[in-house]
């Protein structure tokens, strides 16, 4: 019963929460940045979608960790454009116009480099049996793109409809998305208590790789640089969850997403703290 809702309710959350984005979102911003920065945009997108996977690979390989995480990071490596941080991200030392450059891009790219870079760490990685090509493209298509692109349209249409109803429907979307990730750490309690020590570790050096590389290769802005940081340490939990609920058994897949969450939240305010300090120092 508790497995069927979560499957029809986790992509719909999902759906609603990416909707509520591309409210926010505007394809002219998207083209101003690319037109001025170029080299900026691309650099950024070659962190998050092709660097943060690589550095998942490096890591499973070098620190061996079981079954199930390799398939759960793997997922999390796959999956950028982190449902929360249109919000999160600016209201402390982001850049909202180069972080909605950033994330827009991350969103309508994902349909062809989620179920790509999956199937090709699955590959690597020795899983490939599981991974659906198809089924993954179209469950990025239907709980991401598809919801960012109507939200986009609506604004267009309507965008005095869309500012009124737009930030309290994002509230209620992102209730129903945590209400999700309760009924999932419901579900997955039992494998919670399985997990041992070494498979926190390898999560927070996932973790804390995926911020450095956003930090480090960042533009030269103290904002945007804090920005990419957060694009690249974050991953698309709810999307994250939606593909493993629906192409992956729980066992083999969604443990790891509940303790990544709280680890990332750890590490990301950490990690926020520090660059809020020095851009005050600054």
């Amino acid at each position: 019963m508790l497995a069927n809702i979560i499957k029809i309710c986790l992509p719909l959350s999902l759906m609603a929460v990416m909707f509520t984005q591309g409210l926010e979102l505007k394809l002219s911003e998207l083209l101003a940045i690319f037109k001025e920065r170029p080299l900026v945009m691309l650099r950024s997108l070659v962190v998050v979608l092709a660097l943060v996977p690589i550095a998942a690979l490096a890591i499973i390989l070098l620190f061996k960790p079981s079954p199930g995480i390799v398939i759960g990071l793997a997922i999390l490596a796959a999956s950028p454009a982190p449902p929360f941080q249109l919000r999160n991200i600016h209201k402390k030392v982001g850049s909202i116009v180069y972080l909605h450059a950033l994330h827009l891009s991350l969103a309508l790219l994902s349909i062809i480099t989620v179920p790509v870079v999956l199937y090709l760490l699955a590959e690597a990685l020795g899983f490939q049996a599981e991974v659906r090509v198809f089924e993954v493209g179209k469950t990025v298509g239907q709980a991401l793109l598809l919801p960012v692109v109507v939200g986009m349209v609506f604004a267009a249409v309507f965008p005095k409809v869309a500012d009124r109803i737009g930030p309290t429907l994002g509230k209620i979307a992102e209730i129903a998305l945590y209400v999700m990730v309760v009924l999932v750490l419901i579900k997955t309690s039992s494998l919670l208590l399985k997990m041992d020590a070494w498979s926190y570790v390898v999560m927070t050096i996932f973790i804390i790789v995926n911020f450095g590389l956003g930090h480090v290769l960042g533009p030269r802005d103290a904002q945007e640089r804090t920005t990419l940081a957060m694009e690249s340490g974050a991953r698309n939990f709810g999307l994250a969850m939606t593909i493993g609920v629906l192409n992956f058994s729980a066992e083999r897949a969604l443990a790891v997403l509940i303790p990544y969450i709280i680890l990332f939240a750890v590490i990301s305010t950490l990690y926020l703290k520090w660059r809020a300090k020095q851009t005050a120092t600054a």
